[in-house]
C-alpha cells in the first residue's frame, strides 16, 4: 500500500515546469507560464520561450580546448538569491562563451545578401497609451516608497547603528530608490572594446584567467542578497572618499578602478601621464584597459585572474605601456603595480594601481 501511495504521489506531483531561456540566463526562478511573470515585467513577453535560438558555426584552434573545459559550467543550472548577481554571472558567461566560440554568428533573417526582394520594414509607430488607473504593482511601489520615508525618519527604533543602516538601506532598496552597481554593463563594455581593438589571440589569452575565476565567484555570490550588494557599494563609496585624500597627497601617478575596469578615481599625476583632466578619470568615463596597449591590457587581465580570489595575494608588480587619451603617440612605458581591494565576502571590489614612468 505504501509503495502504491508513493507512486500516486509522484505521479500527482509531476515534473517541475521548465524555465524560459531568459530566466535561465539570469539564474532566477521561472514562474512556468508562457509568457512567464518575469518576461511580462521586462516587456519581453513575445520572446518568452523554453527553446534556445539556433546559432551557426563552431570554434576552432586553441579556443576549442578551453570551450570543452568550461562547457559543463555553462550548462549547470545556477540559482542566485540576488537577481543582480545572477545578471552579472550570466553576462560573464555570455561574454566568455562568445570568446570561446569566436566563429558563432548572431542568427540573422533568411534573406540572402543578393536577394533583391528582401526589404527592411520599419516598426509601426507606437499607439497612444490610454490613461489608466494605477496598477497593483504601481500602488505597491508607492507604498514601499512611503514605508522607506517612514523608516528613515523614525528614530525610536532601538538598535545598533549598523543594524539601523541596514534597515534603512533595505527599505530604500524595496522602494526601488537604490540599486546595486550594474557589473553586467561592465562586461558588455569590455567585450565591445575587445571586439573593436584586440586581435583574436589576445582575446583568447584574456579568456583563460576570466574562466578560472568564474567558479570562485559563483560559489560566493549565489547566496548574496541585493541588500548585501548595496552595503558593499556603500563601503566602496566610503573607500573612494578615503582615496580622494590619499591621491591628493601622492606624487606618484595612481588610479583606482572597479573589477570590470572602469576608472573611478585618479590623481593629477596620472591624468598628466595620459593627457587628460582628473574629472575625466571619474565615475567610469574611461576604463584602465582603454588606456593600455594591447599587450599590457592582456598582461593585466592574466595577472589579475591568477590572484583575484586568493586571500594570500593582494599586490602584483609588473610593467605596462600607457596610451594617451587624446593622441596616438608611442605611449609611456611604466613600472606598474596594482593592489586588489576585496569586500567582506572576498570578492574583488576595486583595484588600485601605481605607475612609475620609465625614461627612454
Amino acid at each position: 500500500m505504501s509503495s502504491h501511495g508513493s507512486r500516486e504521489n509522484g505521479e500527482r506531483r509531476g515534473k517541475p515546469p521548465k524555465s524560459c531561456i531568459f530566466c535561465r540566463r539570469s539564474h532566477v526562478v521561472c514562474s512556468g507560464e508562457r509568457p512567464c511573470a518575469l518576461c511580462i515585467k521586462r516587456d519581453i513577453a513575445h520572446l518568452c520561450s523554453t527553446e534556445e535560438p539556433r546559432s551557426t558555426g563552431a570554434g576552432a584552434g586553441a579556443a576549442g580546448t578551453i570551450a570543452g573545459e568550461t562547457a559543463s559550467n555553462l550548462l549547470i543550472p545556477q540559482s542566485f538569491v540576488s537577481q543582480n548577481v545572477g545578471s552579472e554571472f550570466s553576462s560573464l558567461n555570455e561574454f566568455l562563451s562568445i570568446l570561446e566560440d569566436p566563429m558563432t554568428d548572431v542568427p540573422m533573417s533568411d534573406a540572402l545578401p543578393g536577394d533583391t526582394d528582401a526589404t527592411i520594414t520599419s516598426p509601426p509607430a507606437p499607439a497612444a497609451m490610454p490613461v489608466t488607473a494605477p496598477t497593483e504593482e504601481q500602488q505597491h511601489a508607492a507604498a514601499a516608497r512611503e514605508q522607506f520615508f517612514l523608516t528613515a525618519a523614525d528614530p525610536s527604533i532601538e538598535m545598533t547603528p549598523e543594524d539601523r543602516l541596514k534597515l534603512v538601506i533595505n527599505a530604500k532598496l524595496e522602494a526601488g530608490l537604490l540599486k546595486p552597481y550594474d557589473y553586467a554593463a561592465g562586461y558588455t563594455r569590455l567585450q565591445e572594446y575587445m571586439d573593436g581593438h584586440m586581435s583574436g589571440p589576445s582575446r583568447q589569452r584574456i579568456l583563460k584567467p576570466l574562466s578560472s575565476i568564474r567558479p570562485a565567484f559563483r560559489s560566493i555570490a549565489r547566496s548574496l542578497k541585493d541588500v548585501d550588494l548595496v552595503l558593499v557599494e556603500e563601503s566602496f563609496e566610503r573607500m573612494l572618499l578615503g582615496y580622494d585624500r590619499v591621491f591628493t597627497s601622492m606624487s606618484m601617478p595612481a588610479c583606482l578602478w572597479r573589477r570590470t575596469g572602469e576608472i573611478y578615481r585618479a590623481n593629477k599625476e596620472f591624468a598628466r601621464l595620459v593627457h587628460c583632466t582628473v574629472d575625466e578619470l571619474r565615475e567610469g568615463r574611461h576604463a584602465i584597459y582603454e588606456l593600455m596597449s594591447e599587450e599590457s591590457a592582456v598582461n593585466f587581465w592574466e595577472k589579475y585572474g591568477s590572484i583575484a580570489f586568493d586571500k594570500g595575494q593582494k599586490a602584483v608588480l609588473t610593467s605596462c605601456k600607457l596610451r594617451a587619451v587624446r593622441d596616438n603617440g608611442e605611449g609611456t612605458h611604466c613600472c606598474f603595480s596594482f593592489t586588489i581591494r576585496r569586500d567582506r565576502y572576498n570578492i574583488p571590489v576595486c583595484i588600485v594601481g601605481n605607475f612609475i614612468p620609465i625614461p627612454r
